[in-house]
């Protein structure tokens, strides 16, 4: 049975032997080999150490354990191991290899290159010998060694894919074109089900220049099985990552023609229309799944309604989003990652009970999904527990030590609590490690900027745009430490800039016009704030937030039919948004309907949320009789 990959069964038949005789040290080291195989790291280890107590010569396990030393940083212990083994079996390929490994990590590379060279090919002929000679003449830049130890590896082991690739890519380094592709040809020969290398080999084509091979590969490998599904996603996926969005589209619209009833492809469809700013698209097809099955618990169904759940979210549509997170939490209490979108749902309104609640299950559940956690943290803050959100982080470190996240997240919470000195130290340890992480780069401006420090927060910025001058985020976040300081001109200056860069982004295009509607300053730049909202809404059909801004900008330009109508359809898709039912209502106020603009400026000042324009809003509400 774990021959044949059946690891669920031979797990019990081996844990049966166990119930027979429980010193039985064959079957403790095949249970390890089946929790190595199910990624049960710690389940692996504990066996093994379990088939050395009860047979101690059982030098497979030995050298298994070895294993897990290296891994764990104990090399001297590690390098007892492989003596131990030795001894008994001095011939012991496996042991002889893990020799090698440990002087490598003791940074012994020429005992390492010396004793590899003495063994592999005459003691040891596993493929892995002679990857790990090869891989030390590579270090020293000795090719000619590499492809001789290869080719040697290859000749004791015809049928090692390893060895192949490993082959392949020296041949590709050294312009052996042809023979590199031969290679990887022969490798699909050897294991013909495994996709990747198919698409390995469409990748060398491309890379070679030579697309329209790299097409034939990719057409025969989804013909060949066109009801596998996966194969037409993996194909899509790869004419993405090559920037051929409509090739990639394509491929996916095949799919779903010769598998009518897929939800995956549907899924990937859908995915792909909302990345390329086609929300009715993406919000259709997932619709579609909906009528695939009837069963609201069928695990596909239940998929289908947290990506909806999740597309809304994107749309700050919450009210929408809630509603399917509810209809599969109904069938499924416990959905992880339904109770993970129900707990951001709550953050996003304020209702940190309840986000806590959610953030609880979620981490009850999946104890290794650090955002869980992050999660439930920022629900304590919120629900004003610091010492709860401080020690959830604290397990998440224990968890995940120096995980970025959490130290992100950490950074975050001392923000909260305006201990800005132990938050900018949690910033700088992630950017200590990598100079070049512009998004927490980004967020050390941010707490400078929280600070008040307007001139550190610029050199961030400006930081940032020095490092990558193609990147919008420099340009966006100087540009809000402008408006910080009212100092719009400049604002203005760096989101043009970003928009310059990146005209296909209907955000910093939505936000630039906004910019020149409050603040632009005359006619012509109401004109050109006008031309940016519908360039945003261009790029980004029924999007609310460009609906309401396309309505302000109508309100700045004294447009106020226009501007009720447009702001009115922005507050009937997010009633809950106080910034769409302020401007509504501010619009309202001006054609002269007090009742009107009563109504949605007091909507907009019972929400929690601050929001700009507030102080505006209490003066209307306040002469309005």
């Amino acid at each position: 049975m774990y021959e044949k990959g059946n690891y669920v069964k031979a797990r019990l038949e081996f844990a049966n032997a166990l119930q027979i005789d429980n010193k039985f040290g064959d079957a403790y080291y095949m249970l390890g080999m089946v929790a190595l195989k199910s990624s049960d790291y710690n389940g692996a280890y504990g066996n093994f150490s379990k088939a050395v107590e009860y047979s101690p010569q059982n030098w497979d396990a030995q050298v298994q354990l070895g294993k897990f030393l290296v891994g764990l940083g104990k090399m001297d212990e590690a390098m007892g191991k492989v003596d131990l083994v030795l001894k008994g079996d001095p011939k012991n390929e496996d042991a002889l290899i893990l020799k090698g490994v440990v002087l490598l990590k003791k940074k012994d590379n020429d005992g390492a290159r010396q004793f590899l060279e003495s063994v592999v090919g005459k003691d040891v002929h596993k493929p892995e010998g002679y990857l790990l000679l090869s891989s030390i003449y590579a270090q020293r830049g000795e090719m000619q060694n590499v492809e001789k130890t290869l080719r040697e590896g290859i000749k004791a082991n015809g049928k090692s894919v390893a060895l192949h690739l490993a082959l392949a890519d020296v041949c590709l380094k050294t312009k052996k074109t042809d023979e590199a592709l031969s290679l990887m040809q022969r490798v699909i020969e050897i294991e013909p089900g495994v996709s990747q290398y198919r698409l390995a080999l469409a990748g060398t084509y491309w890379g070679l220049g030579k697309e329209q091979q790299a097409v034939d590969v990719l057409k025969s490998f989804v013909l060949a099985e066109p009801k596998k599904e996966e194969r037409w996603i993996q194909a899509a996926d790869f004419y993405k990552a090559k920037n051929r969005p409509t090739d990639a589209e394509q491929q996916l619209k095949e799919g779903l023609r010769n598998n009518g009833k897929s939800f995956h492809i549907r899924f990937a469809l859908s995915s792909f229309s909302l990345s390329t700013g086609r929300f009715d698209q993406a919000v259709s097809l997932l619709k579609e799944c909906l009528g695939l099955e009837r069963d609201p618990a069928n695990q596909n169904v239940l998929q289908t309604k947290i990506a909806l759940a999740e597309c809304y979210l994107s749309r700050q549509e919450i009210d929408i989003a809630k509603q399917y997170v509810d209809e599969v939490i109904k069938e499924s209490p416990k959905n992880v990652d339904a109770n993970y979108l129900e707990g951001t749902i709550y953050l996003r309104k304020a209702e940190s009970v309840q986000a806590v609640s959610s953030f609880r299950t979620v981490v009850n559940e999946r104890p290794q999904f650090i955002p869980g956690y992050i999660g439930l943290a920022n629900a304590h803050v919120m629900n004003k527990e610091p010492n709860l959100a401080f020690d959830t982080l604290e397990k998440a470190l224990k968890i995940a030590p120096d995980s970025r996240p959490v130290v992100r997240a950490m950074a975050s919470f001392y923000a909260v609590q305006k201990d800005f000195k132990n938050a900018e130290a949690q910033y700088r340890k992630i950017l200590d490690a990598d100079p070049k992480d512009l998004e927490v780069r980004a967020d050390l401006g941010d707490l400078m900027l929280r600070e008040g420090d307007f001139k550190r927060a610029e050199e961030q910025y400006a930081d940032i745009k020095r490092q990558a001058p193609d990147f919008l985020v420099g340009y966006v976040k100087l540009g809000g430490c402008y408006m910080a300081q009212h100092q719009w001109d400049k604002a203005i200056a760096e989101f043009e800039h970003a928009v310059r860069i990146r005209p296909d982004v209907w955000s910093t295009t939505n936000d630039l016009a906004v910019l020149l509607s409050d603040h632009g300053g005359g006619k012509k730049e109401l004109d050109r704030a006008l031309v940016l909202a519908e360039k945003a809404q261009s790029l980004s059909p029924d999007n609310p937030t460009i609906i309401d801004t396309l309505g302000w900008v109508y309100y700045r330009r004294g447009d106020l039919s226009q501007a009720v109508d447009w702001l009115g359809k922005a507050q009937a898709k997010v009633p809950g948004n106080p910034i769409f039912s302020y401007h509504l209502g501010m619009a309202y106020y001006q054609s002269g309907n007090a009742a009107k603009a009563k109504e949605y400026i007091q909507i907009a000042l019972a929400s929690k949320v601050n929001f700009p324009g507030k102080d505006e809003a209490e003066k209307a509400i306040a002469g309005i009789h």
